[in-house]
């Protein structure tokens, strides 16, 4: 029925406290890219009080080298900081279509759920949902989705 793939080389990196407005992340992007830092699963969430917080994944062997990248790039545009959370995976599984995917969806939280697995991010596009879970609890919410979606 799905394919799942799941990534645990991943890191977790979210920018804190940035100011909401236009060109904040374009020039924290701007930063990465000049270190050639391949990012995916980009989201913002907007808070009280005129802040954001963004984050996205990398992969753990650039944790090193990206680091003081983000650091600057936080103060430089003014962020309240930015952390690092490099116990995670990623479990991304396919939807066969939009229309099927509240059920695909349902099916899939219920099952993390049915292992006690918390999901810390979810992105969903028309075709994926992806879920940031913690390392410790990964493969056993791994083994929990291949039993129901396979």
């Amino acid at each position: 029925m799905s394919n799942i793939k799941f990534n645990d080389q991943c890191v977790h990196v979210v920018f804190l406290g940035l100011p909401n407005v236009p060109g904040i992340a374009a020039e924290i992007f701007n930063s990465l890219s000049e270190h050639s830092v391949g990012v995916f699963m980009v989201t913002q969430n907007t808070m009280r009080g005129g802040r954001s917080d963004l984050s996205f994944l990398i992969h753990k062997d650039k944790l090193d080298e990206i680091i003081p990248v983000c650091r600057e790039a936080a103060e430089k545009v003014g962020g309240q900081g930015v952390s690092f959370a490099t116990e995670v995976a990623a479990i991304t599984v396919s939807l066969k279509s939009p229309a099927d995917s509240a059920h695909t969806l349902a099916k899939i939280f219920k099952a993390l759920a049915s292992v006690n697995v918390n999901i810390e991010i979810i992105n969903s596009t028309l075709d994926s949902a992806i879920c940031i879970v913690s390392l410790t609890k990964a493969h056993e919410g791994l083994k929990a989705l291949k039993k129901i979606l396979d």
